[in-house]
């Protein structure tokens, strides 16, 4: 069986810069620098029937009541997905810093 692309899910950013929309300059350069580059540009292929295998095997682990990870198995291999892959995967390094915030 060939795998199908989801192509709804392979949408990619192209940060790049146009004479016809210099008002957007300034967010590309922010985007750019910041931690989420590496998010929102890499081509990751999302396959259908991976995707449906995920989310009809998905589980959540959760310890003292917070979320730590959700999990699955997909073609008979445990895939976990935790914070720190996410950091890792799309080179966030951003493991260090707030996960909660006050209302102040």
């Amino acid at each position: 069986m060939a795998l199908i692309i989801k192509h709804t899910h392979n949408y990619l950013c192209t940060l790049e810069k146009s004479s016809k929309h210099t008002n957007f300059h300034s967010i590309i350069n922010a985007l750019s620098s910041s931690k989420f580059k590496t998010l929102l540009t890499c081509n990751a292929p999302i396959y259908q029937d991976t995707l449906r295998d995920f989310w009809a095997n998905a589980k959540h682990e959760i310890l003292d009541r917070k979320a730590l990870a959700i999990s699955s198995e997909v073609g008979g291999i445990l895939v976990p997905i935790t914070p720190q892959t996410i950091s890792e995967v799309f080179q966030m390094n951003d493991l260090a810093s707030k996960t909660t915030f006050t209302k102040d």
